[in-house]
């Protein structure tokens, strides 16, 4: 089965939001897929940020339950394609773990919008930054799904 994970800082803020978007995109276009997300840093066992959660709930698309995880607890060698928020994240990745750079992807660089290949965090800032910052990676997900075949139908 193909997989991809939605990698952030820390899992949670965006990772968490592009985890629900694309679970929610995925189910919607019947594709079989394990959606994965992580934070580069290791903040295993905190709780999404509030703003996080609200913002997943009022766009109809509930976050995942699961506490933050680390990038080094996910099964690396099996993902098909690492999304990321940040070039860091993405050097982290390949530097760090090894991850080809093939399999790794600048989220942003999806956006039918061309916002920027990098996804801000939009941590601390309020109802109004989460709420952008979804909309611009719910947009990057769907022009990621709808240009891409590496996921099967």
């Amino acid at each position: 089965m193909a997989s991809v994970a939605l990698i952030c800082t820390a899992n949670r803020c965006r990772s968490v939001m592009a985890h629900a978007i694309f679970v929610a995109e995925a189910e919607r276009r019947l594709l079989s897929v394990e959606v994965y997300s992580a934070g580069v840093c290791d903040f295993r066992g905190a709780p999404p940020i509030k703003e996080t959660t609200v913002t997943c709930a009022l766009n109809d698309t509930p976050a995942p339950e699961e506490i933050a995880t680390w990038v080094r607890d996910l099964p690396l060698d099996s993902i098909t394609r690492f999304l990321v928020m940040e070039q860091y994240h993405a050097d982290v990745l390949i530097d760090e773990y090894g991850i080809s750079s093939d399999r790794v992807s600048l989220l942003g660089e999806f956006d039918p919008k061309q916002r920027g290949a990098e996804i801000a965090d939009p941590l601390g800032q309020g109802k109004v930054v989460y709420e952008r910052s979804y909309i611009q990676i719910r947009d990057c997900l769907v022009g990621y799904l709808d240009g891409t075949n590496e996921l099967g139908s």
